[in-house]
């Protein structure tokens, strides 16, 4: 199983395989004093995922408290996983 792929994304779906989130740095961000990243939440589409899923919202936070974040998730029971969308 692939948790990074080329584009250093990485990837945590929910204990009951139907939340998706995504994280992802912010390469385009002029100030580089200060590292962020996106984390976009979607959901898998269908009673078995066969539907591509739905990403539901995007939002940019500092890099210190994205990791924060997936720690905290891992934490909860989500998993990393491959690419989603």
């Amino acid at each position: 199983m692939v948790f990074l792929n080329s584009t250093n994304d990485f990837w945590l779906i929910d204990s009951n395989f139907v939340g998706v989130m995504r994280f992802y740095k912010d390469r385009d961000y002029s100030d580089k004093s200060i590292d962020y990243m996106f984390i976009e939440e979607g959901i898998i589409m269908g009673i078995h995922g066969e539907n591509p899923p739905l990403m539901k919202t995007r939002k940019k936070i500092v890099i210190e408290e994205a990791r924060l974040l997936w720690q905290k998730l891992l934490n909860e029971g989500w998993q990393k996983t491959n690419k989603k969308w």
